[in-house]
């Protein structure tokens, strides 16, 4: 009985230690899938997007062009501090441990050593070269598709908008259930 005891106090002991273990491959191998799949340079599209309209705000004002030096300097230090914002808010940095805890629940660890295996072979490789072209075709697929798209959704949306009006409209007489 006593043997039992000490088996068990052991394997309670050491338990907690290889769960830790499996965490950390675990967590080493999303590290690795995402930087073999250059996650970080994914959301650099992003980020110019972002950077490009915070640094349109001061410019789009109409006093823009007749700024003194005092407000371009303001203004300048007003970029400077939004970019920071939106760095410290969405860039790789501060993204890159949710990333993580994402990659770690969606994967078992058999399916990311599955996966790094494909990334890291010639046709994963030319994948992730080529995502970002097609990336950007099927945006341009979809853009291209908006013309057909928003013309019908504005006709639908005035149909919608018609039937609602005369729902809400009170029955005329003519139209009323006679009473009895």
């Amino acid at each position: 009985m006593k043997r039992w005891i000490v088996v068990l106090v052991v394997m309670l002991a050491v338990a907690p230690r290889c769960a830790r273990a499996d965490e950390a491959s675990k967590q080493a191998k999303v590290h690795e899938l995402l930087a073999t799949m250059h996650t970080d340079h994914m959301l650099d599209p992003m980020m110019h997007s972002i950077t490009k309209q915070a640094l349109e705000i001061p410019q789009s004002a109409p006093e823009a062009a007749q700024m003194t030096p005092a407000q371009k300097k303001l203004t300048q230090e007003f970029q400077d501090r939004a970019m920071k914002i939106v760095y410290d808010s969405v860039g790789w940095k501060a993204v890159e441990p949710d990333y993580v805890k994402l990659y770690e629940s969606a994967y078992t660890e058999e399916e990311l050593d599955g996966i790094l295996a494909f990334y890291k072979s010639p046709a994963g490789q030319a994948m992730l070269a080529k995502t970002p072209q097609l990336s950007a075709g099927v945006m341009q697929i979809v853009h291209g598709r908006m013309g057909d798209y928003q013309p019908k959704m504005q006709a639908l949306q005035k149909e919608y908008m018609k039937q609602m009006e005369a729902a809400a409209a009170p029955a005329s007489p003519s139209t009323k259930p006679a009473s009895h």
